[in-house]
């Protein structure tokens, strides 16, 4: 089987009916950024600061020297960003961030929260003289920030959160406090050991007044010195299942005092005397949760698709059963992981409609409050949903990986079990999800509202993700798919869009006949809010690839793939949801049966392409960290390589004199007897 796995490798290769660096370069985003990133690739393997090197093993470190070397990449980075040398090559410098993002996730996560989540709090909620005040530092790491919202008892529920800031109007100072302790800032990235400064959100009180929530820049340690400020206890929460290399900490604030110009004033206002302005809509507070929820887009795209690589190629050399067939060729196999492999390129091509829509958001505000907050309901719509879809197939998807890989995904050295620790790291779990897509569900249950009783739908700047409800009469009138054969989506896209937005259109319109805001319908909220994010991912490809516009300067394998794709995509979303267009009597028994028909079809179709796939990820060996994910299908043999190469993988254990050799030193009783009776016989001859 070891002779065997390098040549089952190199066939599935040239089995792929498409250019696979064609399709390489596609993901990476061209040409230019595939040869830099390659290039980048190969600057970072051999940078003892921001890999580790053989034969020390990155899983051999301890949560300390994790810790410390994931601080030390993170300066590793920020002395390159000023480097003379390096400065000449913006783009080329850009991508060894990436390539470093996509070997740690510690790293990844570290770096990010500094570097987007506080900083885009303070762009987006300061007001021009904070934004002056604070972004050089930020730009320039002289301050390390990270983002404060989470409580013991609070997350996503953003209304209850406990931390108060009250203001003084004597010394013109908030004073910040955690009154209980389920006030207490939990899980926040960089608070354990790093950040010197935090943005925080409290309820704010104002001459005795709670006057809402807002945002405010603390100061947590000395530059200098790294101690606490005064009014500030903070520790670390200790081991997590991942992201070693993170930490996460706790914050209690103990009348800690800040000045009145460090709450955040691009939308509200208060003077030395205490008058306060409110924002135009409270809502605005909630804008800075949307570039997080959106950088899950970036983080499947990094963690997933490691694993599915890892997965994959595993399932190509591995052989057992009656005829010792390739493992893959199971259809229980290649019908779990090939529409997870969609799921990835989907959310690829959705992610420039995603970036182009929170533009609007993030210039500068030049527009008038109604028109952003319209921009922003939708946004963070969109930005929920895609958090709880993601959070949940995504996870889905690694329980499938892993026992794709049997045994082995168990082991350390493969990766997949650190990778599921880190990915339940970044996502907050089922309840928060839940929450997630309830808010998208009230969010369409509002614009279809709109639209049957006023016929009023908002002028929006960018592709609305609920653009189809301008439409709601025309799909919810159409009772029945126009299709009898489910194939027929393989050719024309429209097809499947009748389909989702009819069943979607009629779903919210039940709930919202059934009374939305009722808990009793919180799982048909749920399902709603699924299917749209699943639709929006859908409609985006589908007129990105399935169109003749758009498609110029597209290789044309790499088209025809993705049209593929496309369509496994859309047919697993009404596989997946076929029951609810039952329901509803919009799809018959016999559409189901034939759309089942059609969906395994698809896979099958695909099962030879699937190493060409999820080459084109572009991962080399080094960042999978698996051996039984080798490009060269040669697996078993530095597999056990990486296992001898461990600390104390052989020879007798430390404990051996204390524990063991005590124990098998015994003489059994039997043993005893007998020597005694042999004994007494010598002697008695002698």
């Amino acid at each position: 089987m070891s002779r065997q796995a390098p040549k089952d490798m190199a066939e599935e290769r040239a089995a792929a009916d498409f250019n696979i660096e064609a399709l390489t370069a596609f993901w990476a985003g061209g040409e230019q950024k595939h040869r830099l990133k390659q290039k980048a690739y190969e600057y970072i393997k051999n940078d003892p600061e921001l890999v580790i090197q053989p034969p020390r093993n990155y899983l051999e470190l301890s949560r300390d020297e994790m810790r410390e070397f994931t601080m030390g990449q993170i300066f590793r980075i920020v002395s390159l960003m000023k480097d003379p040398e390096m400065l000449k090559d913006q783009e080329f410098l850009q991508e060894i961030g990436i390539a470093t993002n996509m070997y740690s996730e510690s790293f990844s996560m570290r770096f990010f929260v500094h570097d987007a989540l506080f900083k885009n709090v303070v762009n987006m909620l300061g007001n021009e003289e904070q934004k002056n005040r604070y972004n050089d530092d930020i730009s320039n790491f002289r301050i390390l920030g990270c983002f404060a919202m989470t409580e013991l008892g609070h997350s996503s529920a953003l209304r209850d959160i406990e931390t108060v800031a009250t203001y003084d109007i004597a010394t013109d100072e908030f004073i910040l406090d955690s009154p209980t302790i389920t006030a207490t800032k939990w899980w926040i990235g960089m608070a354990g050991q790093t950040a010197t400064h935090a943005v925080v959100i409290a309820q704010t009180v104002i001459h005795g007044k709670n006057v809402g929530l807002n945002w405010f820049v603390v100061q947590l340690r000395s530059k200098y010195t790294g101690e606490l400020e005064p009014g500030v206890q903070i520790g670390d929460i200790g081991q997590k299942a991942g992201h070693a290399g993170v930490d996460n900490g706790w914050i209690q604030f103990r009348q800690k005092r800040i000045p009145r110009q460090d709450m955040l004033a691009k939308w509200v206002n208060l003077d030395r005397q205490g008058n306060f302005t409110p924002a135009p809509n409270p809502a605005v507070m909630y804008a800075t949760l949307i570039p997080e929820r959106l950088s899950l887009v970036t983080v499947t795209t990094q963690m997933i698709s490691q694993a599915l690589t890892i997965a994959c190629r595993y399932g190509v050399v591995r052989r057992q059963g009656n005829h010792n067939q390739q493992i893959m060729d199971y259809q229980s196999h290649y019908v779990k992981l090939l529409p997870a492999v969609a799921f990835m390129y989907m959310i690829k091509s959705s992610a420039g409609a995603l970036n182009d829509q929170f533009a609007v958001l993030t210039s500068g505000g030049k527009m008038d409050p109604v028109t952003y907050l319209n921009h922003m309901g939708d946004m963070h719509a969109m930005s929920a949903c895609l958090k709880g879809l993601t959070g949940w197939y995504s996870t889905e998807i690694l329980e499938t990986c892993r026992r794709s890989c049997g045994g082995h995904a168990y082991s350390a050295y493969n990766a997949i079990s650190h990778i599921i620790g880190d990915w339940g790291v970044m996502t907050t779990g089922g309840g928060d999800n839940v929450v997630l897509l309830q808010q998208a569900a009230h969010y369409l249950l509002y614009r279809l509202e709109q639209k049957l009783e006023f016929d009023s739908y908002p002028d929006l700047k960018f592709k609305s993700s609920a653009s189809y409800i301008k439409d709601a009469k025309k799909y919810l009138e159409n009772r029945n798919w126009s299709t009898n054969n489910a194939s027929d989506c393989l050719k024309d896209f429209a097809l499947v869009e009748e389909a989702l937005y009819s069943i979607l259109l009629n779903s919210i319109n039940i709930a919202l006949k059934n009374g939305s805001k009722n808990n009793d319908m919180l799982l048909e909220s749920v399902r709603v809010a699924e299917l749209h994010c699943a639709a929006f991912m859908f409609s985006t490809s589908a007129e990105k690839f399935g169109r003749p516009l758009g498609t110029e300067g597209v290789e044309p394998s790499v088209l025809s793939i993705m049209k593929r794709l496309i369509a496994l995509w859309g047919l697993h979303i009404l596989h997946t949801y076929s029951d609810q267009g039952f329901k509803e009597n919009y799809f018959t028994p016999e559409h189901v049966k034939s759309i089942e028909q059609a969906y395994i079809e698809q896979c099958r179709s695909l099962r030879k392409q699937v190493i060409g796939l999820t080459d084109a990820f572009g991962f080399p060996d080094f960042v999978l960290k698996a051996p039984i994910a080798r490009y060269d299908g040669d697996i078993y043999q530095p597999y056990l390589e990486t296992l001898l190469a461990a600390p104390r993988s052989t020879g007798v254990p430390p404990y051996h004199e204390k524990y063991i050799k005590p124990l098998t030193e015994q003489e059994s009783p039997n043993k005893r007897n007998s020597n005694n009776q042999a004994n007494t016989g010598i002697r008695g001859l002698l």
